[in-house]
């Protein structure tokens, strides 16, 4: 509420300082550019192979812990007392290492894919003043913080050409 009571205030000492006809607004989506992009698609495809990569770790160590599991089932009744607790033990640590293993490479993506985001919204930002200044855009706004507007000055297709093209070229 606080931005958009700022939002509102800045464009009326705007338009109050300079005349209407000189006041060009405009608005982007960034969540679509971000994920509309060339950039956001290949850190999406990125990450998506990484995260299958880990799903096969995970579902291969999973699958190892069952058939560790199901031969301790079988051996319980040939160990002694002592053998069966020392494997029971051993198990349960290696449930444990798993769990662990799990938790950290879902921290490690969550990291990856906000390094990803942050970046691209950074690019994206600075595409977001190029863009104004190239169409003479007074004020650009993110589409998330309006209430209402019209798609006329809906800039974000134009935004996702303009950074795809300079994303393109820098990744040749």
């Amino acid at each position: 509420m606080k931005r958009i009571v700022i939002a509102v205030l800045m464009c009326l000492s705007l338009v109050a300082t300079a005349s209407a006809a000189d006041v060009k607004l405009g608005y982007v989506d960034l969540q679509k550019a971000l994920t509309m992009s060339a950039a956001g698609q290949a850190a999406k495809a990125k990450m998506d192979s990484e995260i299958k990569t880990i799903e096969d770790d995970v579902k291969k160590r999973e699958t190892d812990l069952r058939a560790l599991q199901e031969s301790l089932q079988k051996q319980a009744a040939l160990l002694s007392a002592e053998a069966r607790q020392e494997k029971e033990l051993d198990f349960k640590q290696q449930v444990k290492d798993h769990q662990r293993f799990v938790k950290d490479k879902q921290e490690e993506m969550r990291g990856k894919e906000m390094t990803y985001t942050q970046q691209i919204l950074r690019d994206l930002g600075a595409q977001v003043v190029t863009l104004s200044q190239d169409k003479g855009i007074t004020m650009m706004f993110e589409k998330s913080q309006l209430v209402y507007a019209i798609d006329a000055i809906d800039y974000t297709d134009a935004l996702i050409k303009a950074y795809d093209a300079v994303y393109k070229d820098s990744h040749k």
